[in-house]
Parts: C-alpha cells; structure tokens; sequence
C-alpha cells in the first residue's frame, strides 16, 4: 500500500511538471510568432501548475513589453528577480526598462548585479553601462 501511494504521488508530480513544461514550450513558441494573447494565457497557466518557474514571469514581461506595459512588464521581471535573483535574462531586461524609466540609481544596482554574475549575457553589458552612462551624465 505504502509503495502504491509513492507510485500515485510521483506520477502525479511528473505529469504535474510536464503540464507545466508543455504550456511553457506552447506560450514560447506562441511568443515566437508574435501571437502574444495566446501566448499570455499559456504562461499563465504554466505559472498556475508551477508558480516559481522564472522562465514563464521572464516571457510575460516580454509580452508586456511588446504590448507597451510597463508596469506589468517590471511586476513579473520583480517576480522573476525575487525568484532568482541571478537570472540574467531578468536583469538585463529590468535594467533597460529603468534606463527607459529615467531610473538611474535602479539601472545601476542591476547592473552591477548582472555583472557578477554573468555567463551568458555578459556581450550585453557593454551596451548597458553606455546606457546607463549616456543617462548619468
């Protein structure tokens, strides 16, 4: 009996993350169409079977970004943050949009994060401290 549950709760579990990695792989190739509604809901509800799954926050401040809202883009790029404060992809967003904010002293506390932890976006940071520079001063 103690081994069925165990069988019943680890399939469970498994087809639980493999909803969540389905509508994730749905929404992102939803995003890559440009079909942002869609893709909004997919996310969404990648985010309802896994709430601290960064990548499905990263995507919908993506979307926001595209449909012009930036105070539900910098919500999930702070979700996503507070999950990991070390996603780069999140950083290097967040720091564009208070570069875009007028938001110096953010853009700069962000910068410096990304830059030490930087393994994938580190060709982005050249870019960003100009940015960041051309706002300073």
């Amino acid at each position: 009996m103690k081994y069925l549950l165990f069988l019943i709760f680890f399939f469970y579990s498994y087809s639980t993350y493999s909803l969540n990695d389905n509508f994730f792989l749905i929404g992102k190739k939803l995003y890559e169409e440009k079909k942002f509604d869609k893709a909004k809901l997919e996310f969404e509800r990648s985010i309802t079977f896994n709430p601290k799954f960064v990548g499905s926050y990263v995507y919908l401040a993506k979307i926001f970004f595209q449909l012009k809202n930036s105070d539900e883009e910098k919500k999930n790029l702070q979700t996503a943050l507070m999950l990991d404060p070390k996603n780069e992809e999140a950083l290097h967003l967040i720091i564009e949009l208070f570069v875009k904010e007028n938001d110096f002293k953010n853009a700069e506390k962000n910068y410096h994060i990304l830059s030490s932890v930087c393994s994938k976006l580190c060709n982005k940071l050249p870019f960003l401290k100009t940015s960041i520079g051309n706002f300073k001063g």
